[in-house]
């Protein structure tokens, strides 16, 4: 099961990784917008209890689009609903007027392109305790160092063919637990590990 179906059905340990992958984005954007850091914390808690709420009634299809989409989506609702209560209250004035400016409709793109390194190894770092020390290893060595199986092999007393299957299961897992959420969509995710 995918860590989205893993959340929709009420996983704990499935709601603790998707806020650890997803929380410095949700702050990023708000601090885009020229939120002060107590008020993009504020938003991400805001944007985690409606999710809370409305998670199953997310499905990934044309219409919908990802995850990571449809978050981006409730986090500028969330922005804006901040400064329109700090334009009401009389404390915000100009500056909330500076932050609905600074929401885009869409999810910014160089955000898009820019945080999917740190997408991938914070997903990597949530499911690396789901491996094996050594086969983690073997992975690592072979798809981020760059090792060849053959030298990585002989160094850990493995086939080269375990090697190259370590590296195979963990894409795949890392591949399986970001498509629903929208990042594998993303162009520089083939660019920054390659295929199984």
């Amino acid at each position: 099961m995918t860590l989205l179906g893993s959340a929709k059905s009420h996983d704990p340990a499935a709601w603790r990784r998707l806020v650890q992958l997803y929380s410095p984005s949700i702050f990023h954007w708000a601090k885009r917008a020229e939120l002060q850091d107590e008020d993009a914390a504020d938003i991400v808690q805001e944007v985690w209890t409606s999710i809370t709420t409305n998670l199953e009634k997310f499905h990934r299809d044309q219409d919908t689009g990802t995850f990571r989409g449809w978050l981006w989506t409730i986090t500028r609702n969330k922005i804006r609903d901040w400064a329109r209560r700090d334009s009401a209250s009389g404390t915000g004035g100009t500056d909330a007027q500076m932050a609905l400016q600074n929401v885009p409709e869409i999810e910014p793109e160089e955000h898009t392109t820019s945080d999917t390194p740190g997408m991938i190894d914070r997903a990597l770092e949530l499911i690396r305790s789901d491996f094996e020390p050594h086969t983690w290893q073997a992975f690592w060595r072979v798809a981020v160092l760059n090792q060849s199986a053959r030298d990585v092999a002989a160094d850990l007393g493995m086939a080269a063919n375990a090697v190259h299957q370590a590296k195979f299961r963990i894409l795949k897992r890392l591949r399986q637990e970001l498509t629903n959420l929208g990042v594998v969509d993303d162009p520089s995710f083939s660019e920054i590990l390659p295929t199984a």
